[in-house]
């Protein structure tokens, strides 16, 4: 049975570090240390200064995520 400290793999794949046991042992959160996708965000592109600054031209970035916690049923 794990416990508390122990490390799991998170659904990416990672050494994880478990961080909660529920109380039934069921569920179990993992805190992984590696980059993990969150979102993508549009930013503005400042490349292009001809266009007035409410028409900036934007562009897709991605977001990562360190320190991402997991809830795993076990």
């Amino acid at each position: 049975m794990p416990s508390v400290g122990d490390f799991y793999r998170c659904p990416e794949g990672h050494k994880a570090k478990i961080v909660w046991i529920s109380e039934d042992k069921k569920l179990i959160a993992v805190k992984c240390p590696q980059r993990h996708f969150s979102k993508v965000v549009k930013v503005t592109n400042h490349e292009r200064p001809a266009l007035s600054s409410r028409r900036h031209r934007t562009k897709e970035r991605e977001v990562y995520v360190r320190d991402l916690v997991f809830l795993i049923r076990i």
